[in-house]
């Protein structure tokens, strides 16, 4: 069966998506101590933004099964917690689709 953007060709049996992320971004962030490296984090992360409303799902590649949802927020630059029931219940929609944990940060 081919495979498009890591995923199987949809399920005729599952729901389409109401949400999609517009961005998923893969980084690796490493903290070194002196010449020793003493942290490596190695992660995507999934943006999804509807209306101005912003929320991010990260997934720390050593973790794959587990995504952790921030937000919604006001918009991508701002830190400001939202109440947007409708755009998180579709995204945390999507990533139970796709992750076998969603934990909502």
């Amino acid at each position: 069966m081919p495979v498009r953007f890591g995923f199987a060709n949809k399920d005729p049996m599952q729901p389409d998506d109401a949400i999609t992320p517009v961005q998923i971004e893969h980084s690796i962030d490493e903290v070194w101590i002196g010449e020793e490296l003493d942290q490596y984090y190695n992660y995507l992360d999934y943006h999804f933004e509807e209306g101005g409303i912003y929320l991010r799902a990260r997934v720390y590649l050593d973790d794959p099964r587990t995504a952790t949802l921030f937000g919604p927020f006001e918009s991508r630059q701002s830190s400001k917690v939202v109440t947007a029931p409708s755009i998180r219940e579709a995204v945390e929609a999507y990533l139970g689709r796709r992750f076998h944990k969603v934990v909502q940060r």
